[in-house]
């Protein structure tokens, strides 16, 4: 089984049955498609369905693809074309392609790549058996409807993380009409889960033995708007904090529009909310919040960050910064490396400008060459490499809590795993030795005394004492 090309993953593994027909996920893209990866292999192992422990060795292979920018899009397309010479090979019986990339792009692509078999819409997922009957009576299918699903706790799910952290999808869709993205045109607008249906999807969770919960959704900060007509995030992080079994909850993709005083205040005195705060920011020069119709200022986003840092002592904050938006001078550039030296953020991504047709800011003049987004990428990015390195030596004689994702693959490294400051796959790691030989475990959550660090990683010993 696979899922994204850097997700590590705990896979069941299941014996073979002339009977079934095996499945096989390839889940491209962010937690968000993970998840309806998951419902979809978990509705086709209810119907039956064997799910294959490889997307290359299988009957079917289904590819969730991203459609989000140029590069997802493309290794999306590579993975789609890859997988049909194994069908060609006779490797594979039948290919299926799901998620945003048919959402979008369907019509072109059932005529480009004769050699899939169906095409199903980001939200079409469900009707994932019927559609896969139906591929195998050798109809082709294209189904792509409007983006309404949203799961629920009832919705059956295959894991495709390791058996110690779960993420759960508070939402979906968005109302926001960022000038760079079309989220709202893949996914739909917002559409928020109740409180008590997250509540009994998480104590599932801790009662299976899963250790931390990550909350995800394009805006998490909108929670609660469209069916209560106002923002109920706090109210289901102090909630989610009475789970018992749970030892951390994770929030992602917090807007900063929308990131109030009383949600980082429900952070700050939820002990079992990690002080972690991740919110795209995407630039601070006022004419590029501007045109990429961020709805927030300069003057905002300095504001909100000391906010963070005075209600949430100890916060990590993490957020994003797009680089080469179209008009994007040198002084706005400058800006940005100012403010990434001012504000020293714990953990930062960069991206090029993604050139985007059907969005708005693809009509904007002034495009950037793409070699001056590459230039500017590379040196918003050895400047955070550096507030990183001094960030993290601070660090050091420090105890944190560390949860265990296992054995290091050099041994000689001991266990690894993630602080608080450490969401899966987007950040950091921390090598973990024992002096005491004390065998730990994926999903042990231990105290470490830092004792070195690197660029984007910590090292650290277990504090048995």
């Amino acid at each position: 089984m696979l899922a994204s090309s850097s997700m590590r993953l705990s896979m069941k593994s299941l014996k073979a049955s002339s009977k079934k027909i095996s499945v096989g996920m390839l889940s491209l893209g962010c937690p968000k498609t993970l998840v309806d990866s998951e419902v979809a292999l978990g509705i086709l192992q209810n119907e039956d369905y064997e799910i294959a422990d490889s997307v290359t060795d299988c009957d079917v292979a289904i590819v969730n693809t991203c459609a989000f920018i140029h590069d997802a899009r493309k290794e999306s397309i590579e993975k789609i074309l890859s997988l049909s010479v194994l069908k060609d090979e006779g490797r594979i019986q039948k290919l299926v392609v799901m998620g945003c990339l048919a959402q979008k792009y369907h019509h072109e692509l059932k005529d480009q790549m004769p050699q899939v078999d169906a095409f199903v819409g980001s939200a079409d997922f469900p009707k994932i058996a019927e559609i896969l009957n139906d591929v195998r009576q050798g109809r082709r299918v294209v189904e792509v409807g409007k983006p309404l699903f949203l799961y629920d706790y009832d919705s059956p799910r295959f894991s495709l993380t390791p058996s110690h952290f779960r993420y759960v999808k508070i939402s979906e869709g968005c109302n926001h009409k960022c000038s760079f993205c079309i989220i709202p045109d893949l996914k739909g607008l917002h559409r928020s889960r109740r409180i008590e249906d997250v509540m009994s999807e998480v104590r599932a969770h801790g009662r299976a033995g899963v250790k931390e919960v990550i909350l995800t959704g394009q805006d998490t900060t909108f929670y609660g708007r469209d069916f209560a007509g106002e923002f109920m995030l706090p109210e289901l992080l102090r909630s989610l904090n009475s789970v018992d079994e749970i030892s951390w909850i994770r929030l992602l993709y917090a807007y900063p529009a929308h990131l109030s005083d009383a949600i980082l205040d429900a952070i700050a005195e939820s002990q079992k909310i990690v002080k972690y705060v991740d919110v795209p920011l995407q630039h601070i020069a006022d004419p590029i919040l501007k045109s990429m119709r961020r709805g927030v200022t300069s003057e905002f986003i300095r504001a909100l960050v000391k906010r963070i840092r005075q209600r949430i002592p100890g916060a990590a904050i993490r957020t994003t910064f797009i680089v080469g938006f179209p008009g994007e001078t040198e002084q706005d550039f400058n800006e940005l490396l100012d403010f990434l030296e001012e504000t020293k953020f714990d953990r930062l991504g960069v991206f090029p400008y993604s050139y985007e047709q059907d969005s708005y800011s693809g009509t904007l003049p002034d495009q950037i060459p793409d070699e001056i987004k590459e230039q500017r990428f590379h040196q918003a990015m050895s400047l955070q490499q550096k507030i990183s390195k001094k960030n993290f030596r601070q660090l050091i004689g420090k105890t944190l809590p560390v949860l265990i994702e296992g054995v290091a693959e050099e041994k000689k490294q001991g266990f690894v795993g993630r602080s608080y400051m450490d969401a899966p796959d987007v950040d950091g790691l921390v090598y973990v030795k024992s002096k005491s030989n004390h065998k730990l475990k994926a999903g042990d959550l231990i105290p470490c005394r830092i004792t070195d660090s690197f660029e984007y990683d910590l090292a650290g010993e277990y504090v048995t004492d």
